[in-house]
């Protein structure tokens, strides 16, 4: 069997790892993607699911295999005026997740990719042009022939086959600082017009300013990230994106998965996307090897979990930050009205429900939910 990963960004990446780690001697994976394309190298945050995937398909252990990631250990998220007192929403030992240089994880992961399944493992460097398949096999740009495809290109370029979803933030303006990062969690500081994540690597640190546009003006939002930071950032020295919260129609179609940000993107906080990419590599794995779930199965599997993502996102944001602005007033609204429906209440139960824990209802823990509400709120919620 052949199976196609599109795309060497980190769910690309990962995608190769699981599908060659879980697998036989007889499936091979072929990563296909352009060398050249250039990626958003901000160094990335990950969930607990990395570290874990790349010892179970690599025996990849950060401290002796990694030290050109420039990683750090997380240890949790440190969350900065989101409240009168800053807290910590931790990692629950003994996991732990890792910040990295997105940069350097192709070369570093394939690297090891090679050694170990050097005779199931090869890349094809490039564009894809078009995608088509059959019943029987999928055919990239008319010529190459894969079993299966895991599609992990980045954001979509047409929305038709997507679901916009209503998230407060749409920009970020991206700064990175030439010095070691010396914290061991992920910074979410909260200011007036959204909120800020700050990275640590060994050799430099990631800072991105998060904010509406159509609430703020790129004007403002450097003004105030210069004010924060306390330095003089300009438009020479910072990179920017934009995005549109949003989730796809369709996870699984025949012998094609979306994966990554062809999938899903809903924003940064928590990194808790990664989370969601892993859990689609685990249903198509089923889909493909077990014969245990049907397309209409995974899709509507998936299109839940998205939902409940969406629940854990807005539960953050629904109680403000100390800041009274415009931006936190259309966050808290919108927000709440994102919690007001039955899959926010059916996630309540089933955290309350300690003895039938179900990890994939949402993207923590019984007990780490349990600290992130009595920081944040302190209403004994789950009690």
């Amino acid at each position: 069997m052949k199976i196609a990963v599109i795309g060497a960004g980190t769910v690309g990446v990962l995608s190769v790892c699981h599908f060659l780690g879980f697998t036989s001697k007889d499936i091979e994976v072929t990563c296909v993607h352009n060398p050249k394309k250039n990626i958003l190298g901000i160094g990335e945050s990950s969930t607990i699911a990395m570290p874990l995937l790349l010892w179970q398909t690599l025996n990849f252990n950060c401290e002796f295999d990694g030290q050109d990631l420039q990683y750090t250990y997380k240890a949790g998220v440190k969350f900065k005026n989101w409240r009168n007192s800053d807290f910590t929403s931790p990692i629950i030992p003994p996991n732990y997740a890792i910040h990295f240089d997105n940069f350097k994880l192709a070369e570093v992961i394939f690297k090891k990719v090679y050694e170990k399944y050097s005779n199931r493992f090869s890349e094809l460097n490039i564009d894809i042009k078009t995608i088509d398949q059959n019943n029987h096999e999928v055919i990239i740009n008319n010529k190459y022939k894969f079993d299966y495809v895991i599609d992990c290109r980045g954001f979509p370029k047409d929305y038709t086959n997507y679901t916009k979803v209503n998230l407060p933030i749409n920009h970020c303006l991206v700064h990175p600082v030439d010095e070691p990062g010396n914290w061991n969690f992920t910074y979410h500081v909260a200011h007036d017009n959204g909120w800020m994540f700050g990275i640590p690597l060994k050799k430099r640190q990631g800072w991105g300013y998060l904010y509406n546009d159509e609430i703020t003006s790129k004007e403002d939002a450097l003004i105030n990230f210069n004010k924060i930071t306390n330095r003089k950032i300009n438009y020479d020295n910072i990179r920017e994106f934009t995005f549109k919260p949003f989730r796809a129609k369709k996870f699984v179609d025949g012998r094609i998965l979306l994966n990554g940000n062809s999938a899903l993107f809903y924003e940064p906080i928590e990194a808790i996307s990664g989370g969601f990419y892993d859990e689609l590599n685990r249903f198509f794995f089923d889909y493909i090897f077990n014969n245990t779930l049907n397309e209409k199965q995974i899709n509507d599997s998936m299109l839940d979990l998205s939902d409940r993502y969406l629940n854990f996102i807005s539960f953050i944001y629904k109680g403000g930050s100390i800041y009274k602005t415009d931006f936190w007033k259309h966050t808290q609204d919108i927000c709440n009205k994102n919690l007001q429906n039955n899959k926010w209440l059916e996630t309540i139960e089933n955290v309350k429900n300690k003895s039938n824990p179900n990890p994939a209802l949402y993207p923590f823990s019984p007990e780490a939910w349990y600290i992130l509400d009595k920081n944040l709120y302190n209403s004994k919620t789950f009690k």
